[in-house]
Protein backbone atom coordinates (compact mmCIF):
# COMPACT_ATOMS: atom_id res chain seq x y z
CA UNK A 1 0.00 0.00 0.00
CA UNK A 2 2.87 2.46 0.87
CA UNK A 3 4.41 1.71 -2.31
CA UNK A 4 1.50 2.54 -4.38
CA UNK A 5 0.97 5.59 -2.18
CA UNK A 6 3.92 7.36 -2.83
CA UNK A 7 3.93 7.24 -6.66
CA UNK A 8 0.48 9.24 -5.91
CA UNK A 9 1.96 11.69 -3.94
CA UNK A 10 4.54 12.58 -6.18
CA UNK A 11 1.78 12.53 -9.52
CA UNK A 12 -0.20 14.80 -7.23
CA UNK A 13 2.84 17.43 -6.68
CA UNK A 14 3.35 17.68 -10.35
CA UNK A 15 -0.50 18.63 -10.95
CA UNK A 16 -0.58 21.13 -8.17
CA UNK A 17 3.31 22.88 -9.91
CA UNK A 18 1.44 22.54 -13.66
CA UNK A 19 -1.63 24.40 -11.99
CA UNK A 20 0.14 27.06 -10.54
CA UNK A 21 2.23 27.76 -13.22
CA UNK A 22 -0.52 27.69 -15.44
CA UNK A 23 -2.40 30.10 -13.38
CA UNK A 24 0.21 32.57 -13.40
CA UNK A 25 0.22 32.29 -17.17
CA UNK A 26 -3.40 33.01 -17.29
CA UNK A 27 -3.28 35.80 -15.07
CA UNK A 28 -0.97 37.59 -17.51
CA UNK A 29 -3.41 37.16 -20.49
CA UNK A 30 -6.05 39.52 -21.00
CA UNK A 31 -5.62 43.16 -21.75
CA UNK A 32 -3.88 45.93 -19.50
CA UNK A 33 -3.15 49.97 -19.10
CA UNK A 34 0.96 49.45 -18.96
CA UNK A 35 2.17 52.93 -18.07
CA UNK A 36 6.03 52.87 -18.97
CA UNK A 37 8.39 55.50 -17.04
CA UNK A 38 11.55 56.49 -18.59
CA UNK A 39 14.39 59.00 -18.18
CA UNK A 40 12.67 61.81 -19.80
CA UNK A 41 9.22 60.92 -20.41
CA UNK A 42 6.02 58.80 -19.04
CA UNK A 43 3.37 57.53 -21.31
CA UNK A 44 0.35 54.58 -20.87
CA UNK A 45 -0.75 52.31 -23.88
CA UNK A 46 -2.96 49.52 -23.95
CA UNK A 47 -0.61 46.26 -23.57
CA UNK A 48 -3.04 42.88 -25.26
CA UNK A 49 -1.09 39.64 -24.34
CA UNK A 50 -3.00 36.66 -25.97
CA UNK A 51 -2.57 32.61 -25.88
CA UNK A 52 -2.36 30.82 -28.59
CA UNK A 53 -1.66 27.05 -27.67
CA UNK A 54 1.40 26.64 -25.13
CA UNK A 55 2.41 30.43 -26.41
CA UNK A 56 1.86 33.65 -25.43
CA UNK A 57 1.80 36.68 -28.08
CA UNK A 58 1.27 40.22 -27.41
CA UNK A 59 1.34 43.77 -28.58
CA UNK A 60 1.26 47.68 -27.73
CA UNK A 61 -1.65 49.58 -28.86
CA UNK A 62 -1.66 53.47 -29.05
CA UNK A 63 -2.97 56.31 -30.86
CA UNK A 64 0.00 55.36 -33.72
CA UNK A 65 -1.26 52.12 -34.09
CA UNK A 66 -0.45 48.52 -32.87
CA UNK A 67 3.03 47.45 -32.07
CA UNK A 68 3.81 43.63 -31.94
CA UNK A 69 5.82 42.21 -29.07
CA UNK A 70 8.53 39.83 -30.26
CA UNK A 71 8.04 37.58 -27.21
CA UNK A 72 6.23 36.94 -24.11
CA UNK A 73 7.86 34.70 -21.47
CA UNK A 74 6.08 33.78 -17.65
CA UNK A 75 8.15 31.57 -15.84
CA UNK A 76 6.12 31.05 -12.35
CA UNK A 77 5.36 34.93 -11.53
CA UNK A 78 7.88 36.17 -13.83
CA UNK A 79 7.09 37.79 -17.31
CA UNK A 80 9.17 39.29 -19.97
CA UNK A 81 8.23 41.34 -22.43
CA UNK A 82 10.74 41.75 -25.93
CA UNK A 83 9.86 44.70 -28.78
CA UNK A 84 11.72 45.51 -31.59
CA UNK A 85 11.30 49.31 -32.42
CA UNK A 86 13.24 51.32 -34.77
CA UNK A 87 14.46 54.55 -34.07
CA UNK A 88 16.44 57.51 -36.38
CA UNK A 89 16.61 54.10 -39.01
CA UNK A 90 18.51 51.84 -36.04
CA UNK A 91 16.43 48.83 -34.73
CA UNK A 92 16.01 49.14 -30.72
CA UNK A 93 15.31 46.02 -28.58
CA UNK A 94 12.84 47.41 -25.69
CA UNK A 95 13.32 44.63 -22.76
CA UNK A 96 10.56 44.90 -19.99
CA UNK A 97 11.14 42.49 -16.93
CA UNK A 98 8.95 42.02 -13.68
CA UNK A 99 6.46 40.59 -11.98
CA UNK A 100 2.85 39.42 -12.11
CA UNK A 101 0.59 39.56 -9.29
CA UNK A 102 -2.94 39.00 -8.57
CA UNK A 103 -4.80 41.92 -10.45
CA UNK A 104 -1.50 44.15 -11.37
CA UNK A 105 1.86 43.36 -12.97
CA UNK A 106 5.44 45.83 -12.65
CA UNK A 107 9.27 45.58 -13.21
CA UNK A 108 12.05 47.18 -14.66
CA UNK A 109 12.73 48.07 -18.52
CA UNK A 110 15.79 48.17 -20.82
CA UNK A 111 15.86 50.70 -23.84
CA UNK A 112 17.80 48.79 -26.02
CA UNK A 113 21.34 49.45 -23.58
CA UNK A 114 20.66 53.24 -23.33
CA UNK A 115 18.80 53.77 -20.92
CA UNK A 116 16.63 52.01 -18.01
CA UNK A 117 13.11 53.03 -16.70
CA UNK A 118 10.29 50.95 -15.03
CA UNK A 119 6.66 50.04 -15.94
CA UNK A 120 3.70 48.76 -14.62
CA UNK A 121 0.24 47.51 -15.51
CA UNK A 122 -3.38 46.94 -14.18
CA UNK A 123 -5.90 45.90 -16.05
CA UNK A 124 -7.40 47.58 -19.21
CA UNK A 125 -11.29 49.40 -18.37
CA UNK A 126 -13.11 49.89 -21.17
CA UNK A 127 -13.79 53.45 -22.16
CA UNK A 128 -10.84 54.50 -20.58
CA UNK A 129 -8.11 56.72 -22.80
CA UNK A 130 -4.53 55.96 -22.27
CA UNK A 131 -3.01 59.65 -21.38
CA UNK A 132 -1.71 61.29 -24.46
CA UNK A 133 2.05 61.66 -23.33
CA UNK A 134 4.75 61.52 -25.29
CA UNK A 135 6.86 58.02 -25.67
CA UNK A 136 9.54 57.92 -23.66
CA UNK A 137 13.26 58.67 -25.65
CA UNK A 138 16.38 56.27 -25.58
CA UNK A 139 19.70 57.21 -26.72
CA UNK A 140 18.71 56.23 -30.46
CA UNK A 141 15.58 58.75 -30.25
CA UNK A 142 16.34 61.28 -27.61
CA UNK A 143 15.97 64.25 -29.78
CA UNK A 144 17.95 67.27 -30.41
CA UNK A 145 20.96 67.42 -27.89
CA UNK A 146 21.03 71.58 -28.89
CA UNK A 147 21.76 73.43 -24.70
CA UNK A 148 24.65 74.31 -22.71
CA UNK A 149 25.89 71.04 -21.05
CA UNK A 150 28.12 70.42 -18.17
CA UNK A 151 31.14 67.61 -18.66
CA UNK A 152 33.18 65.79 -16.27
CA UNK A 153 36.37 64.18 -17.84
CA UNK A 154 38.27 62.28 -15.83
CA UNK A 155 42.26 61.39 -17.02
CA UNK A 156 45.31 59.98 -15.57
CA UNK A 157 46.32 63.61 -15.19
CA UNK A 158 43.36 64.90 -13.21
CA UNK A 159 39.35 66.03 -13.64
CA UNK A 160 38.37 68.57 -15.61
CA UNK A 161 34.66 70.00 -15.77
CA UNK A 162 34.36 71.54 -19.21
CA UNK A 163 30.97 73.58 -20.65
CA UNK A 164 29.94 73.09 -23.85
CA UNK A 165 26.85 75.00 -25.54
CA UNK A 166 25.65 72.56 -27.98
CA UNK A 167 23.19 73.95 -31.29
CA UNK A 168 22.30 70.65 -33.41
CA UNK A 169 20.99 71.08 -36.84
CA UNK A 170 19.78 67.20 -38.42
CA UNK A 171 22.76 65.21 -37.54
CA UNK A 172 25.18 68.01 -37.68
CA UNK A 173 26.48 69.56 -34.55
CA UNK A 174 28.20 72.48 -33.65
CA UNK A 175 28.86 74.97 -31.18
CA UNK A 176 31.47 75.97 -28.69
CA UNK A 177 33.75 75.10 -25.75
CA UNK A 178 35.16 76.26 -22.29
CA UNK A 179 37.46 74.94 -20.16
CA UNK A 180 41.01 74.47 -18.94
CA UNK A 181 42.25 74.57 -22.23
CA UNK A 182 40.50 77.99 -23.08
CA UNK A 183 37.55 78.20 -25.45
CA UNK A 184 37.53 77.10 -28.76
CA UNK A 185 34.44 75.82 -31.65
CA UNK A 186 33.32 72.45 -31.56
CA UNK A 187 31.81 70.73 -34.80
CA UNK A 188 30.67 67.08 -34.66
CA UNK A 189 27.59 64.75 -35.04
CA UNK A 190 24.38 62.44 -33.61
CA UNK A 191 23.89 59.66 -35.66
CA UNK A 192 21.43 57.23 -33.87
CA UNK A 193 22.68 57.21 -30.25
CA UNK A 194 25.83 57.98 -31.45
CA UNK A 195 27.70 60.91 -31.02
CA UNK A 196 31.01 62.51 -31.54
CA UNK A 197 32.05 65.51 -30.40
CA UNK A 198 35.39 67.20 -31.69
CA UNK A 199 37.04 70.49 -30.01
CA UNK A 200 39.81 72.16 -31.50
CA UNK A 201 41.62 75.04 -28.86
CA UNK A 202 45.05 76.43 -28.82
CA UNK A 203 46.92 75.99 -25.78
CA UNK A 204 50.18 78.06 -24.79
CA UNK A 205 50.18 78.32 -28.46
CA UNK A 206 50.02 74.68 -29.51
CA UNK A 207 46.74 73.45 -31.62
CA UNK A 208 44.98 70.73 -30.03
CA UNK A 209 42.08 68.65 -31.50
CA UNK A 210 39.83 67.00 -28.63
CA UNK A 211 37.67 64.16 -29.31
CA UNK A 212 34.69 62.90 -28.05
CA UNK A 213 32.79 60.35 -28.59
CA UNK A 214 29.86 58.25 -26.83
CA UNK A 215 26.31 57.75 -26.55
CA UNK A 216 23.45 59.52 -26.03
CA UNK A 217 21.96 58.12 -23.04
CA UNK A 218 18.65 59.72 -22.68
CA UNK A 219 17.60 64.10 -23.97
CA UNK A 220 20.01 64.81 -20.48
CA UNK A 221 22.56 62.51 -20.35
CA UNK A 222 25.75 61.58 -22.27
CA UNK A 223 29.04 59.60 -21.74
CA UNK A 224 32.01 58.33 -23.75
CA UNK A 225 35.55 58.41 -24.12
CA UNK A 226 37.67 61.04 -25.08
CA UNK A 227 41.20 61.74 -26.51
CA UNK A 228 43.17 64.57 -26.23
CA UNK A 229 45.38 65.15 -29.23
CA UNK A 230 47.80 62.76 -28.13
CA UNK A 231 48.21 63.68 -24.52
CA UNK A 232 46.62 61.24 -23.31
CA UNK A 233 42.81 60.02 -23.10
CA UNK A 234 40.08 59.33 -20.51
CA UNK A 235 36.59 59.00 -19.47
CA UNK A 236 33.50 61.83 -20.06
CA UNK A 237 30.50 62.45 -19.13
CA UNK A 238 27.50 65.08 -19.01
CA UNK A 239 24.60 66.53 -17.51
CA UNK A 240 22.48 69.20 -19.65
CA UNK A 241 21.41 72.41 -17.56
Amino acid sequence: MKRTFLPILAAFALIVAASASYAQTASAVGSWTITIEAPNGKRSVNLIIKQEGHKLTGLMRSERGDRPLESVTVKGNEITLVQKIQAQGQELVVTYKGTVEKDSMKGDADFGGFAQGTWSAVPFKEGATAPSTPAPQTGAAAGNISGVWNFTVETSAGTGSPVFTLKQEGEQVTGTYKGQFGEGPINGTVKGGDVKIVVKVNAQGQDLEIIYTGKVESANSMKGKVQLGGLGEGNWSAKKQ
